[in-house]
C-alpha cells in the first residue's frame, strides 16, 4: 500500500490499531490464564470482552468507509506477546509474574491509546463521517478506563501483598 495522502496513512493506521485488537484479544486470554492475582485475572477477563466489542466497531469502521477489514503486522504488538512469553520462563516468583503481566497490560493499553489518538487526529484532518470518530473514540476511552484499572491494581492492596511477600 502506498502512503501518499493523509487518507491513505488513515487506512494503514486502521488497519494497525485492527490488528493489535485481534491480537490483544488473544493476549488478554494468555494474561488471564497466566495471572493469579485475582483482581488481574478479573481485569484482563473483562478487557477482552470490551477487546472483542472493540474488534466489532472496527469492522464498522471499515464499513463505513467502504473498505474490507484488513490487518496490517505491528511488531510492537508482537513483542509484547514475546516478553509475556520471556516472563513465564524467567520469573519464578508467582508476585513478580503477576507483577510483569500488570505491565505488560499497561503497555498494551498506552500504545492502543496512542494508536486511537493518532488515528483521531487524522479522522480530524480528512473529516471523516462523524460515526467513524464516535467508534474510535469509544474504543479509545475504554483503552484509558482499562489502564486506569490496570494501574489502581498495581496500587491496590492485594497486588501490594504479593510484593511484600518478595522481600
Amino acid at each position: 500500500m502506498a502512503l501518499d495522502t493523509p487518507e491513505d496513512l488513515f487506512t494503514y493506521e486502521l488497519q494497525g490499531i485492527y490488528y493489535a485488537e485481534r491480537q490483544l484479544t488473544d493476549m488478554l486470554d494468555e494474561l488471564q490464564t497466566s495471572a493469579t492475582e485475582s483482581n488481574l485475572v478479573e481485569g484482563f477477563s473483562h478487557h477482552r470482552e470490551q477487546t472483542e466489542t472493540h474488534v466489532e466497531r472496527l469492522e464498522r469502521v471499515f464499513d463505513l468507509l467502504d473498505l474490507e477489514p484488513h490487518e496490517r503486522n505491528v511488531p510492537t504488538f508482537d513483542a509484547l506477546r514475546e516478553e509475556k512469553r520471556q516472563a513465564d520462563s524467567e520469573a519464578d516468583a508467582v508476585a513478580v509474574q503477576n507483577a510483569l503481566y500488570n505491565h505488560i497490560g499497561r503497555k498494551a493499553e498506552r500504545l492502543e491509546i496512542t494508536a486511537y489518538e493518532g488515528l483521531l487526529a487524522l479522522a480530524d484532518a480528512i473529516d471523516v463521517d462523524d460515526e467513524v470518530v464516535d467508534l474510535l473514540e469509544q474504543n479509545r476511552n475504554e483503552d484509558k478506563d482499562a489502564l486506569d484499572s490496570l494501574e489502581s491494581v498495581s496500587e491496590g492492596a492485594e497486588f501490594q501483598s504479593f510484593i511484600d511477600r518478595l522481600l
